[in-house]
């Protein structure tokens, strides 16, 4: 996982970089961090040089870290941007360029570490995104962030998507071990996709399609546990 830090205080840029090294360390992820002392420096070396997340400081001198977002956009949708600022202001600019967070300096552990698991979740997802799925018409690659649940029914998936079902040949077990963290078992036979979930009620899973699915009283304290976790970051 390749870190940009764009940053034109050195002591500022120094602590983030050492607390991201001690945040891969404690989690056994590989990483590599190229630091920038401005806008200008990092947009030389990019895009020969790609990014999978970027921190940009926003008060930067001449070039701002929010009008480097902008340039990363005009050609990376998919580079996930972290602004760090003094200002609270400047929290709405992330939305124009769709940002995965804002920090507000000074900045601390409790506030970074969710921030970074998030990314690496995001990230993971992308390394290994798709599954091989079929349907009457033919086989297809079905991405993993537009899963939004998959039933299982003795070895065949069916794999639900906001577009359409496919289905393929894998066990639950299989599948698990296929996809990213975010994906979990909410009953022996169905395994949803977190990201797609409005709410976990009592015994039921309510999901961004307004689906509902059973929620087994086995798998209840790690479906909850989870889908608080991914709420906090």
């Amino acid at each position: 996982m390749r870190i940009a830090i764009c940053e034109d205080e050195k002591p500022s840029q120094k602590r983030l970089a050492e607390a991201i090294w001690d945040w891969a360390d404690a989690r056994k992820i590989e990483i590599e961090i190229l630091c920038y002392n401005n806008a200008e420096a990092f947009m030389m070396l990019w895009p020969d040089i790609s990014f999978d997340l970027a921190f940009l400081d926003v008060e930067m001198k001449d070039m701002t870290g929010v009008d480097l977002a902008h340039k990363i956009r005009e050609n990376d949708k998919n580079m996930m941007i972290v602004f760090v600022t003094s200002y609270e202001q400047y929290v709405l600019k992330g939305y124009d360029v769709e940002a995965l967070h804002y920090m507000i300096k000074p900045l601390s552990s409790a506030k970074l570490l969710p921030i970074l698991d998030k990314a690496h979740i995001i990230w993971r997802s992308r390394q290994n995104e798709i599954l091989v799925a079929s349907d009457k018409s033919g086989q297809y690659r079905v991405a993993f962030s537009d899963i939004v649940y998959i039933s299982m029914s003795a070895h065949i998936a069916e794999v639900h998507t906001m577009n359409g079902v496919y289905s393929l040949r894998k066990t639950a077990k299989e599948l698990v071990g296929l996809l990213p963290s975010h994906f979990i078992r909410c009953h022996r036979s169905y395994i949803v996709n977190l990201f797609k979930v409005d709410c976990v009620l009592g015994e039921t899973v309510l999901l961004c399609t307004q689906t509902e699915l059973p929620l087994s009283r086995k798998n209840t304290k790690e479906v909850k546990e989870a889908f608080m976790r991914l709420q906090m970051m």
